[in-house]
């Protein structure tokens, strides 16, 4: 459970700040539009609703069928790209803590091991460096959000069911998630092509539609994580 609480020397003199170390719980994580390409390398990109609000998040998938991430070994992240999310998720901007912060006193990567956040009693230039990254990571979610709202004004989504099976035909279906619809893409007249290639929305579409092969590494990863079949998934 989480404990947020301002930013404060009184309370947090002594804390330190590790971002190699990240959550081990979480199935998913919100991504920023500039990290498409980035994360795409290493994990499937998928759509999911803001239970809130109904509109879709993107996000990447770090895990099947158990709350686990299964990129994070010994309390680290294991991959070539790190979502900023999941490194700053002991963050909040806050206007009554230092630097405009608020932190999670039961966030991981908050002890005693990192980078200090106070020295002498007086801020590092650390805790101003994260909260310029929350900001420009909220700028870069709404972002995203503006693209898929766009994907979705076209009817370029569809729902992604994803099926799970082993060797022994144990099967698990995974629903809530939503992907890009490659036929209505490739039904677009061509002047909306040409209005999303001039965005710079074309070939987000195609990033996240391709991300979708790293299901089969998180299959792999399943696999040596519980010594068990590997998962064959259909989507």
């Amino acid at each position: 459970m989480s404990r947020i609480r301002p930013l404060d020397p009184a309370h947090h003199g002594a804390l330190r700040f590790d971002p190699g170390i990240v959550a081990s719980t979480p199935r998913f994580v919100q991504i920023g539009l500039s990290e498409i390409v980035l994360a795409a390398a290493d994990m499937p990109l998928c759509l999911a609703k803001d239970a809130h609000t109904g509109r879709f998040n993107l996000i990447a998938l770090l895990g099947l069928v158990e709350p686990q991430n299964l990129f994070c070994v010994d309390g680290r992240f294991h991959a070539t790209y790190c979502p900023r999310a999941l490194q700053l998720t002991g963050f909040r901007l806050h206007p009554d803590g230092v630097a405009g912060l608020a932190i999670d006193e039961e966030d991981p990567a908050l002890g005693a091991s990192g980078q200090l956040l106070f020295e002498n009693g007086r801020a590092t230039p650390l805790t101003a460096t994260i909260a310029d990254a929350l900001r420009r990571l909220i700028a870069d979610l709404d972002a995203a959000r503006d693209l898929i709202a766009d994907y979705a004004a076209r009817h370029l989504i569809r729902p992604l069911r994803l099926t799970l099976r082993r060797s022994d035909q144990h099967e698990h279906v995974i629903d809530g998630l939503y992907t890009i619809d490659q036929d209505a893409l490739s039904g677009l007249s061509d002047a909306d092509v040409v209005i999303l290639h001039r965005a710079d929305r074309l070939a987000p579409a195609t990033l996240l539609s391709a991300s979708l092969t790293q299901i089969e590494r998180l299959c792999q990863l399943d696999a040596a994580r519980h010594q068990q079949d590997r998962f064959h998934a259909t989507f």
